[in-house]
């Protein structure tokens, strides 16, 4: 009872106290990947790095999946849920969560062990599928105690959860570096999945949500979230594609090293990613309650935020790039033209994601989730071709590039979309 009078105490907090929570939040889990992300592309080689980015691709591909057939829906269907029932009717899509990774576990043991059967070579790849695996699931749960805070309006759980998380991975590499215990890739997923573990527990203890008698009412709410969420998973399919296709093909034309290049490069854009996580955990709860009580008002407010991040992602970009060599040194203790070279290719990207970030928030609280995926599915198809031309011509440039041309291409087709619906509106 204490606890669920908090957690009512809580939700209301005024806006600016919870953007500050949610930009806290976001420092805690960004900067704490960023500080990890350097720290690694340190101590891995270039290819062990290339490895790291390629598994770690797939486990945020499994966390796209879980976000889009039941987070999103449990984000956007909760407005329209009885006050009374919100508690139960979470309690219900984390039963859905846990089915989920359930099932994911059991289909990878059965691959993985039909794998080794037939070619007894890949038992030497088991342990870091079953890392891949592990860390994927625990992620989803982690990440399902960070949307429902976000919802329920109690952000300073999100904060207790992340910290748990990113403290645990920080703790496990510093005691592996203590010890002397050679790094590899499958050590940090497996440190990375026990920290979403703990994380998750975190969660639930400070939660309201009982799953216990949840079951049978939990199944009937899953599939009425896949009804939309289908859609959202196709637009997330896609979209992981064109996100992720400039790993893969590297990986196959240039090889791993070729992603660690890569990779590399981009960690000088993630610091400003801390910012756009925290403003949408806030802005999307928010969004769908204008969908729901004042929809004139969603286009007017979905600019203006999409207004207010551009501008500080071209100033951020404009700002790294007059620093390049200095914060090149500074963070990989070396300058390496090579990585600079790709650098100012990532800004470009990271400026058209702030546009594009806007336009998909929009579509994805009107629930044009069939749009999404159709408009996103036209853009990666486009970004994999393009990515299969200009790494042969460009090399890992051409890679990120291609990254660019999809994107703003999805850029244009989602914004035009939406000034069609609101012409017709009008």
């Amino acid at each position: 009872m204490r606890i669920a009078a908090l957690c009512q105490k809580l939700r209301h907090l005024p806006l600016k106290n919870a953007l500050l929570l949610s930009l806290l939040n976001q420092c805690i889990t960004s900067g704490g990947n960023f500080a990890v992300g350097i720290y690694l592309a340190r101590t891995l080689s270039l290819r062990e790095f290339g490895i790291y980015g390629i598994c770690y691709g797939i486990c945020m591909l499994y966390l796209g999946v879980g976000n889009a057939i039941i987070l999103t829906q449990m984000l956007v269907n909760m407005v329209e849920v009885d006050a009374s029932e919100q508690a139960a009717y979470a309690s219900r899509m984390l039963i859905s969560v846990l089915v989920l990774g359930a099932l994911t576990l059991l289909v990878v043991l059965v691959l993985a062990l039909g794998a080794y059967v037939m070619a007894p070579a890949a038992g030497a790849y088991l342990p870091t599928i079953a890392a891949v695996a592990a860390t994927a699931v625990l992620f989803l749960c982690k990440e399902f105690f960070i949307r429902y805070a976000y919802i329920m309006r109690i952000e300073r759980l999100a904060v207790g959860v992340s910290t748990m998380a990113i403290v645990t991975l920080a703790t496990g590499l510093a005691l592996e570096r203590a010890w002397d215990i050679r790094l590899t890739v499958s050590h940090v997923l497996l440190l990375s999945a026990a920290g979403a573990a703990l994380g998750a527990v975190v969660g639930y203890g400070f939660s309201v949500l009982q799953i216990g008698r949840q079951m049978r009412a939990g199944v009937a709410d899953f599939m009425a979230a896949w009804y939309l969420g289908r859609w959202a998973l196709g637009g997330v399919m896609v979209t992981w594609l064109q996100s992720q296709s400039y790993t893969y093909v590297l990986a196959a034309m240039l090889g791993p090293a070729g992603v660690g290049q890569a990779n590399a490069a981009r960690i000088f854009i993630s610091p400003f990613s801390f910012l756009l996580p925290a403003v949408n955990q806030i802005a999307m709860p928010r969004l769908a309650e204008l969908r729901h009580h004042a929809p004139h008002r969603l286009l007017r407010v979905g600019v203006l935020i999409t207004a207010a991040l551009l501008l500080l992602a071209l100033l951020y970009s404009a700002v790294l790039l007059q620093t390049l060599s200095l914060v090149t040194q500074t963070v990989l203790g070396h300058t390496d033209p090579a990585v600079q070279s790709l650098i100012w290719i990532w800004c470009v990207v990271v400026i058209n994601q702030m546009i594009l970030n806007g336009g998909s928030n929009i579509l994805q609280v009107m629930r044009q989730f069939r749009v999404l995926t159709l408009l996103n599915l036209i853009s990666a198809l486009t970004a994999l071709l393009a990515a299969c031309t200009l790494v042969q011509v460009l090399g890992a440039p051409g890679a990120i590039w291609a990254v660019a041309v999809g994107e703003i291409l999805l850029s244009i087709l989602i914004w035009r979309d939406i000034r069609g619906a609101h012409d017709q509106r009008s």
